[in-house]
C-alpha cells in the first residue's frame, strides 16, 4: 500500500520507556467500570517523540506555545550518518554528503542551504531508533558534536530532529543549550527513519498548544 505520509512518531502507551531519571509514564483508563472511556496521563513531557523549546534551558526563552508554527512545518533536509556512528558525537564528516571531504570544502557546499525565505528543518537519520527499548538506547546514543552544532547554527536552521534519545550524550546538556540559545527547536526520539530515502520531504512536527518547555508531538512527512 502506498501511504501518503510517513509517521515518525513512537506510539504513546502505558509504562513506555523514559529518559533516565524522568518520572514513569502512565496512561490509564480511569473509567473502566463505566460505559465510556476516560484516560489519565502522567509523566514527563520528554517521553517518546517530543519537542524541546528554548525555555527548556534558556531563561526567558520561548515556550512551546510561543513557537512560530511556520517553523514547525516545511521542507526538511534528511542527513544520513554513517552506519557505525554511535556512543559518540556526530561530526560533519560522518554525514553521507560530506564523507571524506575536507572541512573547508564542506563549508562551501550547498547541500544545506542557508535559510532565505523558508525556514530550514534538518532530520538527522542515524538509525539508532532500532535500539528503542534496549538498555543501550540511552547509554550509547549517537549525539550532535560541538562541531556539527556550530555548523547547523551557522547555516541558520530553525529546527533539528533526530532518531536518538538526545542531541547530547546522555546526562549532558551543552548541545541543548547551544542550539536552544539560537532559537533552534529540538525533536528527539524519531522512529522509522529508514523509510526516509529521499533527500527532502515536506515535514510536520506538531506539538500541543501548551505553555511549557516541551511537548509530545506527532512527527510525520509527506511521502
Amino acid at each position: 500500500m502506498n501511504y501518503k505520509h510517513i509517521d515518525l512518531s513512537h506510539e504513546m502507551k502505558d509504562n513506555m520507556i523514559v529518559y533516565p531519571g524522568d518520572p514513569e509514564f502512565i496512561l490509564k483508563d480511569v473509567a473502566k467500570d463505566s460505559d465510556y472511556s476516560l484516560f489519565k496521563i502522567s509523566g514527563s513531557l520528554h517521553t517518546g517523540t517530543h519537542i524541546d523549546a528554548p525555555y527548556h534551558y534558556i531563561k526567558n526563552g520561548k515556550k512551546v506555545n510561543e513557537l512560530n508554527l511556520n517553523t514547525l512545518t516545511g521542507k526538511a533536509s534528511v542527513l544520513k550518518t554513517k552506519d557505525d556512528v554511535f556512543d559518540r558525537g556526530i561530526k560533519i564528516e560522518d554525514i553521507e554528503p560530506y564523507k571524506n571531504k575536507e572541512l573547508e570544502e564542506i563549508k562551501s557546499m550547498k547541500n544545506i542551504e542557508s535559510r532565505d525565505h523558508l525556514e530550514k528543518i534538518i532530520i538527522l537519520r542515524t538509525g539508532w531508533y532500532k535500539h528503542w527499548g534496549e538498555e543501550d538506547y540511552f547509554l550509547k546514543n549517537p549525539y550532535i558534536s560541538k562541531q556539527l552544532a556550530k555548523f547547523l547554527i551557522e547555516n541558520k536552521i530553525c529546527g533539528i530532529a533526530i532518531d536518538s534519545c538526545s542531541v547530547d550524550k546522555t546526562g549532558e546538556n551543552k548541545i541543548h543549550k547551544k542550539l536552544l540559545k539560537n532559537n533552534i527547536w529540538i525533536v528527539e526520539n524519531l522512529t522509522k527513519t529508514d523509510k526516509l530515502v529521499k533527500e527532502k520531504y515536506d515535514s510536520y512536527f506538531i506539538p500541543l498548544n501548551i505553555s511549557s518547555e516541551a511537548s509530545y508531538i506527532r512527527a510525520f512527512v509527506k511521502n
